[in-house]
């Protein structure tokens, strides 16, 4: 039996030479390169995978252009955030109640007030799920977008963005990824360190905050500072001539990346909070949550792709609603601070915000008070970046355990997130280890969220 081989053309992929027309690059889902593939015996997952990449590349029209993942390290309880259910069964509910949003017939749990007021500019997904109920293969599932294998280490979702925006950010001389600070949230991973996010530990919430070595000494002219440099990247070509790796080409990028952000005036401004008034750092909250989203805010002014900020510990076993308590009002005001700030500015429907932890808490207090780990279902909010807000998408059952209608799944959310920043989920990048691998190898884009 003759091989039919598939070729990839400007216009789709083409049976053999002048054959039809099978797929458009719009029509080159995964779902319909494995049906492709079954029909081309030549072909295989990978080599579908590949013309897909190939195909479409990345796409030049994107609603987002940034993205500030607020990650709730741990697990946040969905029942007392964002899927509330006051009228569940004895030891579901618990004790705080609910509050009337602006979406009509949808509540939040009494805890967040100020969101809810904005949330006709949120989407609300309430059915996110998968079957990874430890912290580590949670985080990298929700992080990466790839589900946890050992032996397999996926790079985050800001370190592909940083990477395939790495040209952008070159030209400003700022970061292609911070994370403030790196608290669960993973780096490079088979990219290679050079894709680590930088992080920033320092509680900006603190008197007197500054990034460390941000600012080159006083007693060291800028002729002098330029002349370190230049010898520094000679010694380092040097260097890279005779031992060329993966290390050595993280070293240099991380290198040249500091030198970059102290040579640029920018870059410097973009960290500093003092360059803020009074009241709109009060606006924000001067709790450390609220004080990381307003230098995020000012990481994406400055163009910076992608920021992830951290805060708490959400793995709330124990007395959880006292716990709460404390960090759930700077979330409250922090994050809507952030998205009005964004509005205002003009930055958010540019600036695509997500609101993600590993997974949720089990429906049931436990005998201590608090919630246990729970992945079957759980809460994510987006806003902006061309999303459509306003609305939730997917219902759990009374209990908040299981999802009822339109499950969503980690993939999807990040194919999403691609989506809208123009980036093909699909596309091959290399490895440190000289494989080419997909940024995602399953997933679909949440329809209801984009226009």
């Amino acid at each position: 039996m003759t091989a039919v081989v598939g070729r990839v053309t400007g216009r789709g992929v083409r049976l053999g030479s002048g054959g039809a027309v099978l797929m458009s690059p719009r029509q080159l889902t995964r779902r319909g390169l494995l049906g492709l593939a079954g029909g081309l015996g030549t072909l295989s997952l990978a080599d579908c995978l590949r013309l897909r990449s190939r195909a479409s590349g990345d796409s030049v029209v994107a609603g987002a252009r940034s993205v500030i993942l607020v990650w709730l390290a741990g697990g946040p309880s969905h029942l007392e955030t964002f899927d509330p259910k006051p009228n569940a069964p004895g030891g579901v509910g618990g004790p705080l109640g609910a509050v009337a949003t602006a979406i009509p017939g949808v509540s939040f749990c009494e805890t967040l007030p100020n969101l809810a007021v904005q949330s006709d500019r949120l989407a609300v997904i309430r059915t996110v799920h998968h079957r990874q109920s430890a912290h580590e293969p949670g985080q990298a599932y929700m992080i990466s977008g790839n589900r946890f294998r050992p032996g397999h280490n996926f790079p985050s979702v800001g370190a592909v963005v940083g990477r395939q925006r790495r040209r952008r950010s070159a030209r400003n001389g700022l970061p292609t990824y911070v994370a403030l600070p790196d608290e669960g949230v993973r780096g490079g991973g088979h990219l290679g360190a050079a894709w680590n996010p930088l992080s920033i530990a320092s509680d900006p919430s603190r008197p007197g905050f500054r990034v460390a070595d941000l600012f080159p000494p006083r007693s060291i002219a800028a002729g002098r500072l330029a002349r370190r440099r230049a010898l520094s990247a000679a010694v380092r070509a040097r260097f890279s001539q005779q031992r060329p790796s993966p290390q050595g080409d993280a070293v240099a990028r991380y290198t040249d990346q500091a030198w970059d952000i102290v040579d640029s005036p920018r870059a410097r401004a973009a960290f500093d909070l003092e360059l803020e008034s009074a009241k709109m750092r009060d606006s924000y909250g001067r709790a450390v949550m609220g004080q990381r989203l307003l230098l995020a805010r000012r990481l994406i002014e400055a163009d910076v792709p992608f920021v992830t900020v951290s805060a708490y510990e959400w793995d709330d076993h124990r007395n959880l609603v006292p716990r709460l308590g404390e960090k759930l009002p700077d979330v409250d005001r922090g994050l809507a601070t952030l998205i009005e700030d964004l509005d205002l500015r003009g930055l958010l429907e540019t600036t695509m915000v997500v609101v993600a932890g590993e997974f949720g808490r089990t429906p049931r207090f436990n005998e201590n008070a608090g919630r246990d780990h729970w992945a079957n279902a759980f809460s994510v909010v987006v806003a902006g970046g061309g999303i459509v807000g306003g609305q939730v998408v997917g219902k759990t059952d009374r209990t908040a355990a299981e999802p009822v209608t339109r499950p969503v799944t980690p993939e999807d959310l990040h194919f999403t997130i691609y989506h809208q920043l123009g980036i093909d989920a699909g596309r091959f990048l290399p490895s440190v280890s000289g494989r080419d691998i997909p940024i995602l190898r399953d997933g679909q884009v949440i329809a209801e969220l984009v226009p």
